[in-house]
């Protein structure tokens, strides 16, 4: 996974960041099926909100790049997540 994050706010009582990400994992059941060529990829943009009251808050709008299919354009391949709060580093 790759991650860019810009601060756009570091003010402490509410510190924002824009983010944009290239990730490719995929989860296998056994080592008999690990095929590390076989890789689910998605790319996207987000926002992540660290409030003291709430924690971390975070918007992310991502598309799997493994889900385009010609002549349909986004889609199925586009999902919205929110994430509240913890984040491991």
């Amino acid at each position: 996974m790759a991650e860019v994050r810009y601060p756009l706010s570091l003010n402490p009582s509410s510190t924002i960041f824009a983010l944009g990400f290239f990730e490719a994992a995929n989860g296998w059941y056994s080592m008999k099926d690990y095929n590390p060529f076989k890789l689910r990829r998605s790319v996207g943009l987000g926002m992540r909100f660290f409030l003291p009251m709430f924690g971390l808050l975070g918007f992310d709008y991502g598309i799997g790049l493994d889900r385009l299919t010609p002549g349909n354009g986004l889609k199925d391949a586009t999902r919205f997540t929110f994430m509240l709060g913890f984040e491991p580093e």
